[in-house]
C-alpha cells in the first residue's frame, strides 16, 4: 500500500526539540520503504512511503509523533484509480 505522509513542527518549535529530533532521525532505521522524500523549506516536509498496512505506518511514525503532527492518506496510481473512477461514474 502507498501513503502520502506530510508532517509539520509542533509549535511552539523549540531548538532542543528540532536537536532531539534530529539525532532520533540520524539513527532511525524505518520498518517502510520510502519511495521519495521531500523536506519543506519552513520545517518538516512530505513523503511516499511504502507499507504493509496503515499501523505499519503508525508504528514507522510513531518516535515522531513528540516533534511533528502529522497527515497520512493512502494514495493509488493513476492506472490503478482512474479505471475504478470511470466504473463507479458510469
Amino acid at each position: 500500500m502507498l501513503f502520502g505522509v506530510v508532517y509539520r513542527p509542533r509549535k511552539p518549535h523549540e531548538a532542543a526539540h528540532s536537536e532531539r529530533s534530529l539525532g532520533l532521525f540520524t539513527n532511525w532505521q524505518p520498518p517502510v520503504e520510502f519511495k521519495d522524500h521531500w523536506n519543506f523549506a519552513a520545517g518538516g516536509g512530505m513523503g511516499l512511503i511504502e507499507a504493509d498496512s496503515s499501523a505499519a505506518l503508525a508504528g514507522a511514525i510513531a518516535p515522531f509523533t513528540p516533534f511533528f503532527d502529522f497527515r497520512l492518506e493512502q494514495v493509488d496510481r493513476d492506472e490503478e484509480a482512474v479505471p475504478t473512477l470511470i466504473e463507479t461514474s458510469a
